[in-house]
Order: C-alpha cells, then sequence, then structure tokens
C-alpha cells in the first residue's frame, strides 16, 4: 500500500511496481490525501505491469462524481486488463470539509448512493436516478470493463453498508482483537442479505524500527488520525478512551504537542507495527488468522517512508 502522502517521487512508481510484481506481491494500493493523486499512480503502475492487481485505497466519494469515478474505475480497469479495483471511502470531515471546501454530510447514506449509481452506469444500460446527492438523468456508460468495488469501513454502521454492497471490504487502524468484532457485523449483514461475504483486507502502518528507538514518527501518525471523530470512536471501542477524549479536547485547543502526549505506546502496538521484519511477518500471520483476506502493508507516512518501503519489497517475502 503506497500512501500519496509518503515521500516518495511518482517518477519511482514503475520501479516500486514492477519489483513488486517481480517478488510475488498480489496486489499495490495506491492512497491520497493531500500530496498525489491514486488514479493517477495507479495508471503509473499499469503501464510497469502486466499480472499483479491494482487499486485504490481510498478515493473519498466527496470530491469526484459517481459519473467521475465510474469512468475513472473502468478505463482503469480496461488499461489494466481486469486488475483494477476502485477503492472507496468517505474520508474524514477535516479532509473533505476543511481541506476540499466540500460539506461532509451522511456519509453512509452518501456511500450507498454513490455505489449505487455506479452500479447503474456499469450496468451499460440507459438510467435515471433521482438522489439525495447526484441525480443522473437519461445518463449511460458504454463500458464492458466494470472493476471490481471495494468499500473503506471504519465504524459498525458502515462495516453493515460495506458488507451489502462492496466486492471487497477495507479496514484501518483495526487491531487484531478487533478484527472479530468486525468479521461478526459483516457475517451478520451478510446472512441478512442473502450474499456471500465479500473479502477482507486491512491496512496495517508500518515502521521497521526498533520499538524503544525513536517513537515520534508512530505517534504523529495516530495523533493524525485522533483528530477526526470516527478514529477517536474507534480508539474508546478499542480500549482508549481516556487517551481518545483528551486527544480529542487537544485538537480542539489546536495544542498539537499535548494530542502527541496522549499517544501511548500500547496504542502504536495495538494500531500499527512498529519493529522488525519478524514482527512484521508475524502481525501478518495473526490477521490471516483472525479472519482477514489480506493484509495491506503501508509504510508509514511519518518517519523514513521510503527505507521502510524498500524493506518491504526487498524483504517480506524473502525466506527468514
Amino acid at each position: 500500500m503506497l500512501s500519496g502522502n509518503g515521500e516518495l517521487p511518482s517518477q519511482r512508481i514503475p520501479e516500486i511496481a514492477a519489483s513488486a510484481e517481480a517478488r510475488g506481491f498480489m496486489s499495490l494500493w495506491f492512497g491520497e490525501t493531500t500530496l498525489r493523486d491514486a488514479s493517477i499512480l495507479t495508471s503509473i503502475a499499469a503501464t510497469a505491469t502486466t499480472k499483479i492487481q491494482l487499486g485504490t485505497a481510498i478515493l473519498n466519494i466527496y470530491t469526484r462524481t459517481p459519473s467521475q469515478l465510474a469512468l475513472l474505475g473502468s478505463t482503469l480497469n480496461e488499461f489494466s486488463q481486469g486488475r483494477f479495483t476502485l477503492g472507496l471511502g468517505v474520508s474524514t470531515g477535516a479532509i473533505v470539509e476543511a481541506w476540499h471546501g466540500v460539506p461532509f454530510v451522511s456519509p453512509m447514506a452518501r456511500m450507498d448512493e454513490t455505489v449505487r449509481i455506479i452500479r447503474l452506469y456499469y450496468s451499460g444500460e440507459k438510467f435515471s436516478f433521482r438522489g439525495k446527492h447526484s441525480s443522473p438523468n437519461g445518463a449511460r456508460l458504454k463500458t464492458s470493463f466494470p472493476p471490481k468495488i471495494a468499500i473503506a469501513a471504519l465504524n459498525d454502521g458502515m462495516l453493515r453498508k460495506a458488507a451489502t454492497i462492496g466486492d471487497r471490504i477495507i479496514l484501518n487502524l483495526y487491531s487484531v482483537d478487533r478484527i472479530k468484532h468486525a468479521t461478526g457485523i459483516i457475517n451478520d449483514a451478510c446472512k441478512s442479505a442473502g450474499k456471500t461475504a465479500p473479502i477482507l483486507s486491512v491496512m496495517l502502518y508500518t515502521q521497521l524500527t526498533n520499538i524503544n528507538d525513536n517513537l515520534d514518527p508512530a505517534k504523529d501518525l495516530i495523533s493524525f488520525y485522533a483528530s477526526s471523530p470516527a478514529y477517536s470512536l474507534l480508539f474508546s471501542n478499542s480500549g482508549f478512551s481516556k487517551e481518545a477524549k483528551a486527544m480529542q479536547e487537544a485538537w480542539k485547543k489546536k495544542d498539537r504537542t499535548a494530542v502527541k502526549s496522549n499517544v501511548t505506546e500500547e496504542m502504536i502496538k495495538k494500531f500499527m507495527l512498529v519493529g522488525s521484519m519478524q514482527n512484521l511477518r508475524e502481525r501478518i500471520r495473526q490477521y490471516h488468522e483472525a479472519g482477514v483476506n489480506d493484509v495491506f502493508i503501508s509504510p508509514s507516512p511519518f518517519g523514513n517512508y521510503e527505507e521502510t518501503l524498500n524493506a518491504v519489497i526487498t524483504s517480506i517475502l524473502s525466506p527468514k
């Protein structure tokens, strides 16, 4: 999983993508927030590879219309010859509303409507849809290359929704012991809907260093997410309610030092991987045993991003 915010020039994507494919990685995913466009990074990777699966993780659904997302997905899937998954999410209010200047309202309803419209586009039939956020009229997308759709889910409501409308669910900052909670909700929702459970993926932010070394980069990452009420609730539900509340209060005061001071070593161990390559392999094994289908190893954009990325690419699949 390559973050669009990591200190990795886009010119290096062909090399990294080709290397990941050659070394046997199953898939390569691209995120975006403030630095680079995930769809363009995916396009670049598609030109340098022939077999590896590609996806966005994730594109937020507020800053591109359903028709744009449908076109983007079908074009990338056509160009990659069926290797692309359109990964969508609601992002956070800080990103959508503050950075993009778009109202962050009704995230779950917005996701449901967006995916319904995209799938109507992918039907190839002419359609009209009266929605709360988008109302295509007499629309039609002439494509025979619809991609799979992945949904980023965080809270229980979005997990239920993603289970019924997505082909894959992407979790972020979910500890191993929180996976059982997620799979229970997913399986119940799919049983009620009479459908097979989607593929379950989890993003694992990784910093390859000794846990006793400088933890500032790891604290920076958790602090960043702690500004979001949704992630704050996830932290609380994972056993860190005191820390989550303190960080939210510190963010309201714009006191970044106080936010960071409330990130504990236990939180870092729960929500990300800071340690050796052996520690990383062990954490991946634990996720699989807990019910996750695949793990997106995501070098943390805080700290030495490229060093961790290079180590993962060259060593994670090598014999111990």
